[in-house]
């Protein structure tokens, strides 16, 4: 691993400092004795939170990305984190003080020459944090316009930073993604499955092979700058005073500074893996209003991915075992890999009880891609929104209804390939007519198009449906009765669908369906052959 520690820094600061942390959580250390002294400890700093205030001393260590090793080096980049990051939490960094050390023991301030330093800020309340307000669900679209609104002026002012080459910039780009893709490897096996990282790593190299044009364009025409460097959730408050972004890269320029878009793809990467995804559109709306960067969307899937393994190769670090955050960041950057083929369409099929439904939500989560329900669909279109015991082919399943239920799938599945997403449509597409007009929309749009029909025995889907009813889960009305139903006027596939056709038994577990659908359509998108005819 690229980031572990290369030099204990055995000098007497390293066994000073233990005695300084033990006078630090005593509250009588401090000027104004606080009820209590929490103590928190990264790789890299001892943080020590009282009352109202903060104070931080960086370890005595030297890694191959920073180098902490001395007071003087300590001190200067506390200083640096000060400055830094008051231009966008101003409110929140006061000052970086001396601590002293005599017969009487440890000072804060105090005269004679200083033993180590320590950075006075501000305590933020936990409870505005944005990763709390995602978790407890107190986000507005508003506020993170506000966020938007408070980067794009940020970006727009900060320090344009030239690198001493255009001409190989792009190679100092690969080199950084491919120095944190074997630090991600250490991980294969734990936190993310070897064909998950041969996929990302292979979207790494097409992205590599097709960019490097834009790459140095990026570069002469002033995108990279002098940012944050560490945009994540965990550093936006919603203070009283305002937001505060704060706790950026002081140790390391070369980290800190980068490409607009990297800094954008990795707060919006965060945002979506802890549930926030409805507020990216509104993000970059905002963003994109105030600071007009035509190339952003294109080099967001690469950056995001980027960024997405920086925070999992953090996360499995901080925890040493299998993390589940770690795990949700490393799929979130697999994710990122298939939209080198989007936009695309998949229409998954199979009768009710089949575990279409299932695999459809699986799927989505692979993907990154809407899934458009037919059951969800009809019943916004009726305006019902619960379970009932429907005859089949009548009231909202009759034939004028599905015709509209199926006509409006189609209609939402076109919207998300014009966003350049593609969509999932689950449905049963038991009658050639409605896979027709799948076709026609793939054909119009030149889009590839991939049917996947579920299917399993009568006692595994009896069984499905009786657990389902008694449940009294989802949307879907099916019952035995409509699964005979549908089964003897189901229309089949032909032979003409062969090449992008993909049927699976779905008694298999769910883990190996995913598996199998991956591989599947991975071997068929590459191909980017124009869509096939379901007939």
């Amino acid at each position: 691993m690229r980031s572990v520690e290369i030099e204990e820094g055995k000098s007497p600061d390293r066994s000073s400092q233990r005695e300084l942390i033990l006078a630090m959580m005593d509250p009588g250390f401090y000027p104004r004795p606080p009820g209590e002294v929490t103590h928190k400890e990264t790789h890299i700093s001892h943080i020590f939170l009282t009352d109202d205030l903060v104070y931080k001393i960086k370890k005595s260590v030297r890694y191959s990305f920073l180098d902490y090793s001395t007071v003087a080096k300590r001190c200067h980049f506390l200083n640096q984190e000060l400055i830094l990051n008051r231009r966008l939490a101003p409110s929140v960094y006061l000052a970086v003080v001396p601590i002293t050390h005599d017969e009487s023991g440890w000072h804060l301030g105090g005269e004679g020459e200083p033993s180590e330093y320590t950075l006075l800020m501000r305590r933020l309340p936990e409870k505005r944090m944005l990763s709390f307000l995602l978790e407890s669900g107190q986000v507005e679209p508003e506020m993170i316009c506000a966020v938007a609104e408070m980067l794009a002026s940020f970006h727009a002012q900060a320090e344009r930073v030239l690198p001493t080459s255009v001409l190989r910039y792009p190679k100092a780009v690969e080199k950084q993604w491919a120095d944190n893709l074997a630090d991600v490897e250490a991980f294969v096996g734990r936190q993310i499955d070897s064909e998950t990282f041969a996929a990302v790593r292979d979207f790494g190299a097409d992205f590599f092979a097709t960019s490097e044009e834009l790459l140095m364009q990026r570069a002469a025409q002033g995108w990279i700058r002098d940012v944050h460097g560490d945009l994540h959730c965990e550093h936006v408050c919603f203070a009283p005073e305002g937001i505060q972004i704060y706790d950026c890269i002081e140790f390391s320029p070369k980290l800190r500074c980068c490409d607009l878009a990297s800094e954008v793809a990795f707060f919006l990467m965060d945002l979506e893996v802890r549930g926030g995804g409805a507020f990216v559109e509104p993000f970059l709306t905002r963003y994109r209003d105030l600071l007009d960067d035509p190339e952003l969307v294109r080099l967001l899937p690469f950056y995001q991915c980027y960024r997405a393994l920086v925070r999992g190769k953090v996360e499995a670090l901080r925890s040493r075992d299998d993390s589940s955050m770690a795990a949700h960041y490393f799929r979130f950057a697999a994710r990122q890999s298939w939209g080198r083929f989007k936009p695309f369409l998949i229409m998954l099929s199979g009768l009710t009880g089949s575990g279409k439904t299932t695999l459809a939500r699986e799927l989505g989560d692979l993907l990154g891609m809407p899934v458009i329900s037919s059951d969800a669909v009809r019943k916004a279109i009726a305006g019902r929104f619960g379970r009932e015991a429907t005859p089949f082919n009548e009231g909202i399943y009759s034939v004028a209804m599905t015709e509209r239920t199926y006509s409006r799938m189609a209609r939402e599945a076109e919207k998300q390939v014009v966003k350049s997403n593609g969509a999932i449509l689950d449905a049963t597409f038991i009658q050639k007519s409605n896979r027709d007009k799948i076709v026609r929309l793939a054909d119009k749009l030149k889009v590839p198009l991939v049917l996947i029909r579920c299917a399993a025995s009568d006692e595994t889907t009896r069984e499905r449906l009786i657990q389902r009813e008694s449940r009294g889960e989802g949307l879907s009305d099916g019952r035995w009765e409509i699964y005979m139903q549908q089964k003897k006027i189901q229309q089949p596939v032909d032979g003409s669908a062969a090449v992008s056709y993909l049927e699976l038994n779905t008694e298999a577990p769910l883990t190996q369906l995913r598996q199998t659908c991956e591989q599947f359509l991975r071997s068929r998108l590459r191909e980017k052959r124009p869509p096939e005819h379901y007939r």
